[in-house]
């Protein structure tokens, strides 16, 4: 059981990449029982007879699943173990009922409290996080783009880069005995995606409308920023991504009263065309932007450049750490020339995904976009 307390839910301003959606404030939650760990692919199948991970092992994370899924799949177990089921689904409208005993996605808040574990720094093991603790693009430890040409300056030195999730069980838990808060999958929370209250709060379940659901912790594709203890990544609720899994809460007493959510809207809702563009070194960032093509049906534009960059890992690494430094703006090979067609723009780049009239302009965990 994960015993209940009052933090300080966000991150300090002082604080290396924090987003602006990231405001301290202080909350306080519940008891509340937690799992250990993400929950596996054997453990979806068993439930609902079907398996969407991209990546294939029964003591792996399930992935692929959207917040949709992930909801349907608490009712189902809750019922096959005789709790009573926490949501009432209509549709793409949701209920909870907070007096529920049975298996339920984890509030933001929930999730940030457990993921810290008593810690208020960036990350639950202090002030860094190597890819011997956790599964991430191990090659991009955090704070590693300021250091570029100083890497002696860094906490932790770039590592592994696995290009995989990992069995549940891998590395240390936090202080509290929970394995992967950090990493291997991103994890679906019941949240609206929106701005924090300022105001003091008691078992906050975030704000009441929304386009976008949030997920927490990052992926094993994701840079070490992106997993931060406060920090938020947010994708439409019936969409599925194979670094977003779920971590199953219970709770430890019971709720009253309920929380409606209404109908999830689409990017592609706001009737115009969407432009995928996106700048690719390795060639991830060009087959997850290919991914968010087949899943929203929007066009694509890879950007190149007049002079390229070198295709050796260690001299790219400098010319960037150059032309960050510089704020350089290499000279393009191709434009878009129908800019004014398009309503919805979503940049891909080394480092995050900015959709540029979404709520959030930020990574929204599909790392290296």
């Amino acid at each position: 059981m994960v015993h209940g307390g009052t933090f300080q839910m966000g991150s300090p301003e002082e604080e290396a990449w924090r987003s602006e959606d990231e405001v301290q404030h202080t909350v306080t939650v519940s008891d509340f029982y937690m799992s250990a760990y993400e929950l596996t692919q054997a453990e979806y199948q068993e439930i609902t007879g079907e398996n969407p991970s991209s990546f294939s092992g029964e003591d792996l994370p399930a992935e692929n699943i959207s917040w949709l899924d992930a909801v349907s799949y608490c009712n189902a177990r809750s019922e096959r173990e005789g709790l009573t089921p926490v949501y009432t689904v209509d549709g793409s409208d949701v209920t909870w009922d907070r007096s529920a005993d049975g298996y339920r996605l984890p509030t933001e808040a929930e999730w940030e409290y457990a993921c810290r574990a008593g810690t208020t720094t960036p990350f639950n093991t202090e002030t860094s996080i190597s890819a011997e603790e956790s599964n991430y693009y191990g090659h991009y430890p955090y704070e590693i783009e300021d250091n570029y040409f100083s890497q002696g300056n860094l906490t932790t030195k770039p590592g592994e880069y696995r290009q995989t999730t990992v069995p549940v069980t891998s590395f240390s838990p936090n202080q509290w005995g929970l394995y992967n808060m950090h990493g291997n999958v991103g994890e679906w929370v019941w949240d609206y995606y929106g701005a924090y209250s300022t105001e003091e709060q008691t078992d906050p379940t975030g704000t009441e409308t929304g386009t976008l659901r949030v997920y927490r912790g990052g992926g094993w594709n994701d840079f070490a920023k992106n997993m931060r203890s406060a920090y938020r990544a947010a994708l439409a609720g019936d969409k599925g991504s194979f670094n977003i899994g779920i971590r199953l809460v219970r709770n430890a007493v019971s709720g009253t009263g309920s929380v409606t959510s209404a109908g999830i809207e689409h990017m592609e809702s706001t009737g115009g065309r969407v432009l995928i563009a996106f700048f690719s070194w390795g060639g991830n960032t060009k087959g997850i932007a290919e991914e968010i093509q087949a899943q929203t049906g929007a066009d694509l534009f890879e950007i190149t450049l007049v002079n390229p960059y070198s295709n050796d890992y260690n001299t790219v690494l400098d010319e960037a750490q150059r032309d960050q430094n510089e704020q350089a703006r290499p000279e393009l090979a191709n434009h878009v020339e129908n800019m004014e067609e398009y309503d919805t723009i979503i940049l891909g780049y080394a480092g995050g995904i900015i959709g540029l009239n979404q709520e959030k302009p930020q990574n929204q965990g599909f790392a290296l976009i």
